[in-house]
């Protein structure tokens, strides 16, 4: 069951209280080896909340992230940062990218801004494959995951899969989709931030458990159609493939919890906010009570 968030504001103990340093906003753009990434930090309090957004978009600019940080910051600390070649941050040395060069460089530029952990790392969309990996190659930074229609490691691949055999007389959107899957597989030059889809999935994969840090899985609606012009048999067959593998998220953790938003599709920082707010604050509450 979703928190209601001004019940998190009585949540907390000594250790939730910062340091007059930790409680120093942050806006600037700091350099990982020779290129920058921009990062704005801003509230006070433990954890850090740590946003990863979706694909080509850059929250620090965004006023939809603007906006739920601003009502994260009430709670605790909570910083946005633009991945490499997105808003003000230098673009990567080179391409393709995958995961781990995302949560490289997310990693550094903390460190470098001397944002100290552990993090609570909200992501959206890819931003939450990011996130996947990230945990796994720095668990010691991690208080926990918070999974926001975040892309599934075998989402590509399963939807793929469940598409008919290619045939002449075929709906275009169906054509269509399958275009866009494989591209997304085969061609990192494709997307916006030149992405190796299928290296990052392995590399998501290499995430077992956090043990009993909390994870929050906050899931699109079912009536989401993530194909628009798709027949509804085809489309429902899509989604509930989708549904199941938000579900799979809740084995990350024994202290895992799934919200479904009733209405809002895939785009949830932008169509439910709110949603967005409640779920990232009922993940801080569950990372206080944690602590001893």
């Amino acid at each position: 069951m979703l928190l209601p968030a001004l019940a998190l504001l009585s949540v907390g103990n000594a250790s939730d209280t910062p340091s007059k340093g930790d409680a120093a906003p942050i806006d600037g753009r700091f350099d990982i080896g020779g290129r920058s990434i921009r990062l704005v930090c801003t509230g006070a309090g433990s954890p850090t909340v740590v946003v990863d957004a979706g694909m080509g978009t850059a929250p620090v600019e965004d006023p939809a992230w603007q906006g739920i940080a601003a009502k994260i910051a009430r709670v605790t600390r909570v910083c946005l940062h633009d991945r490499a070649g997105l808003g003000s941050s230098d673009p990567a040395p080179g391409t393709p990218r995958t995961s781990a060069d995302a949560a490289a460089d997310l990693h550094a530029v903390l460190k470098k801004a001397g944002v100290p952990g552990p993090y609570l790392l909200a992501g959206h969309s890819i931003g939450g494959l990011h996130a996947q990996v990230f945990a796994a190659r720095y668990p010691t930074d991690i208080a926990g995951l918070v999974l926001i229609s975040s892309t599934h490691a075998d989402q590509m691949t399963t939807w793929l899969s469940l598409l008919p055999p290619a045939a002449p007389d075929e709906e275009k959107a169906i054509t269509e989709g399958r275009a866009f899957l494989t591209t997304m597989l085969s061609d990192p030059t494709k997307n916006e931030e030149k992405l190796d889809f299928p290296a990052s999935a392995a590399q998501a994969r290499g995430l077992k458990t956090l043990g009993s840090k909390p994870v929050i899985v906050a899931t699109h609606s079912p009536r989401f159609r993530m194909v628009p012009g798709l027949s509804e048999p085809m489309a429902i067959k899509l989604e509930t493939a989708t549904q199941k593998m938000q579900k799979q998220f809740l084995s990350l953790s024994s202290n895992a919890r799934q919200n479904i938003a009733p209405t809002a599709g895939h785009g949830l920082p932008h169509e439910a906010p709110g949603f967005v707010v409640d779920n990232i604050l009922e993940a801080v509450a569950l990372a206080r009570s944690a602590r001893p």
